[in-house]
């Protein structure tokens, strides 16, 4: 029997996906196979680090993380035990002491449906799936793990792929799966101009320090407790970088008697700090999770039939079945939207004052109550007390506004000066809170916007492979897809009442607002947020500018050498929807690479984060008892590798017998730092 090689080119979650396919498919096909896994680090974590603080949180609630197909979801069931990651974290004796979690039997309480567990665990427990599924594979298949870094890759003439790895050594294989996670972006010319005046001026002034990059969080060591900080952006990036500047520097927060949220104590450690971003607005928290492990609303009008529909009128119609988002799709969304928001307020019985808070958060700080006409049209809807019927239901002008308010808070909102905008930006935390704590069902503004993530493997279907217009997918990048994420796909509650306590504890101030730019100041020596207010222009120093966001992977200007050599052999190129580049490169549906010359790389595969542009937010973790999509992307490409099996030309009996184009100076295998399980 033939003897088959595959390489699985990083070992993060998705990585991880593609290890569990091919042992629960190579049990059941009984393979000889030689499996080479390319990864510097742990296998298994990727960026989820076991060794991190445990103020770190994942954004997810636990009992909806898990790295295993649901039964029934693969046809070939794992090869292991399949516990979610709260299932896991139980077994492991973990437990919840305080604001941390510990094996200690009998100490603190049992983790619960609804914890937030730190990242440090989540990474624990992918390193333990990796070791299981290991530890599972069947007979006459061998697995070695590289911790080397990948430098380039190229297909050989025998057809086979060749990676090459630090110092030189070259690891051969039949099929090769990439799935090397987040990247970094060369930096920019405003990122060069920024970090030159920080070395520049760092002599007048020994706070100055510009932190592009904030992972590992070990690059804001340097970052002393007199310097003034602005952390550019609000998202879960920027709450790492919080929690790392407060707690981590021995502040403790405190709860409050009677659901009041927290306190904060600080240990006078903490830097000066505040936030900044286009729209200087933070994520909503999530709200308390009341649909269970698998709940989700089950749509009427943004569903996948109609979708197809859309796009059979677009081909009639325009002779293309790509769609416009704000014509075609938006419609749906706002009316899936404002059905659950008006068949939730109407089973609920809410009150006005709940309403307010749900009505696009619209408070006007200045005669401190909302917006009466959006609260007159929540309470009118609860006094009626009637669930809409879902196959008549149209939304009218005040539903409208509300779905665009939730999505876009300021829009066609101006501030006099900072005192009003920070006076806002409190109490939308506030109503936020209220939101959050009212839960993902009961709440109506929350029920609405969890919409957004019941939705998304319809929205995902939508979008991929050019299933928007080139200008309406840049549009829907970067327009839509912000505040999606601001108002779905927040941070655990606790976060937000997290932030509010730092502003009342004046380690947080707000001192810009909405589309603030960063200038420089020569003579002092240091950044200046800059905003525009109606009455004046507000200007701030900063010492310390912090860039809390990740990179979007563009293969053009990531700094991987290995992306750089795929590119210059022509062996991926960059995806383009027409002249759009949202980033990635481009496959076909089968998730192979295409070359330069448009032809699919037949025994290789190219999954998450490389695809994200062709294909939309890539990056979200399988989920217990449902289809998930990194699951079902990991089992259709390894059924598709083991159906060439079969008959695939052996073109080389050798494990890893050099070929023509191998280098001669190739060390042995005894000479590479690796480890065979």
């Amino acid at each position: 029997m033939k003897r088959y090689s595959v390489t699985i080119l990083g070992m993060g979650p998705r990585g991880l996906s593609v290890l569990e396919r091919i042992a629960a498919l190579a049990g059941s096909r009984q393979l000889l196979l030689d499996i080479n896994l390319i990864e510097p680090g742990e296998c298994g974590p990727g960026a989820h680090a076991v060794r991190q603080p445990q103020h770190l949180l994942i954004n997810t609630v636990a009992s909806q993380v898990t790295m295993f197909p649901a039964a029934g979801a693969v046809q070939q069931a794992p090869v292991c035990a399949t516990p979610s990651l709260t299932a896991w974290a139980r077994q492991s004796g973990y437990r919840r002491v305080g604001a941390s979690y510990h094996r200690l039997p009998g100490a603190g309480v049992a983790i619960t449906e609804s914890d937030y567990l730190p990242r440090s665990l989540l990474g624990e427990y992918l390193a333990w799936a990796y070791q299981q599924v290991a530890a599972a594979l069947p007979a006459g298949v061998t697995l070695t793990h590289h911790r080397l870094r990948a430098c380039d890759l190229w297909q050989q003439q025998d057809g086979r792929t060749a990676v090459e790895l630090e110092g030189g050594f070259v690891v051969y294989s039949d099929f090769l799966f990439l799935t090397t996670g987040h990247g970094r972006n060369r930096p920019s010319d405003l990122d060069a101009w920024l970090a030159k005046f920080a070395q520049d001026h760092a002599r007048y002034n020994s706070r100055l320090s510009f932190v592009r990059q904030v992972y590992p969080l070990d690059n804001l060591v340097s970052i002393g407790p007199e310097a003034r900080v602005a952390i550019q952006g609000l998202g879960l990036s920027a709450h790492d970088v919080i929690a790392e500047l407060t707690v981590g520097r021995g502040g403790v927060f405190v709860r409050q008697p009677g659901g009041r949220g927290v306190a904060y104590q600080p240990s006078g450690r903490e830097p000066k700090l505040t936030l900044c971003s286009r729209n200087c607005l933070p994520y909503a928290a999530r709200g308390i999770n009341q649909k269970g492990l698998d709940g989700r609303h089950q749509p009427h009008y943004f569903t996948p039939d109609a979708v197809e529909a859309l796009r059979r009128m677009a081909l009639a119609s325009r002779g293309s079945r790509q769609l416009d988002f704000d014509r075609d799709l938006l419609p749906l969304l706002k009316r899936e939207m404002a059905w659950v928001y008006r068949s939730t307020l109407a089973r609920t019985g809410a009150l006005p004052a709940k309403a307010r808070s749900a009505a696009g958060h619209a408070v006007d700080h200045a005669a401190g109550h909302a917006d009466h006409a959006a609260t007159d049209h929540a309470a009118t809807v609860a006094s009626a007390a009637l669930v809409p019927d879902p196959h008549t239901f149209v939304p009218d002008a005040d539903d409208e506004a509300l779905v665009d308010s939730l999505l876009f808070p300021l829009r066609e909102r101006q501030f006099a000066d900072l005192d009003e905008f920070s006076g806002f930006f409190r109490n939308w935390l506030r109503a936020d809170l209220q939101d959050a704590r009212a839960g993902n069902v009961d709440s109506p503004i929350k029920a609405a916007t969890d919409v957004l993530r019941d939705v998304r493997s319809t929205l995902q279907a939508a979008i991929e492979h050019g299933g928007l217009t080139p200008a309406s997918h840049r549009k829907f990048l970067n327009v839509y897809h912000p505040a999606i994420n601001r108002v779905a796909f927040g941070p655990p509650l606790r976060r937000n009442e997290e932030l509010l306590a730092l502003l009342d504890a004046g380690v947080i101030e707000i001192i810009s607002g909405p589309n603030s730019t960063v200038e420089i100041d020569e003579n002092d020596a240091t950044y200046v947020l800059t905003t525009k207010f109606g009455n004046g222009i507000e200007r701030r120093p900063i010492d310390v500018l912090v860039i809390a966001r990740l990179d979007a992977f563009f293969p053009e200007t990531d700094e991987s050498l290995l992306t750089r050599n795929m590119l210059k052999r022509g062996l991926i190129r960059p995806y383009y929807n027409g002249v759009f580049h949202p980033g990635g490169i481009e496959i076909d549906d089968a998730s192979q690479p295409l070359t330069t010359g448009g032809e699919p790389s037949r025994n290789i595969w190219a999954l998450g984060y490389p695809v994200e542009g062709c294909h939309y937010y890539t990056h979200a973790l399988p989920r217990p008892m449902m289809r998930s999509r990194q699951v079902l992307d990991a089992d259709r490409c390894v059924t598709a590798m083991f159906a060439q099996m079969a008959d695939y030309p052996r073109r080389n009996a050798g494990r890893r017998s050099a070929s023509a184009t191998a280098s001669a100076t190739v060390p042995a295998a005894s000479e590479v730092p690796h480890v065979t399980l």
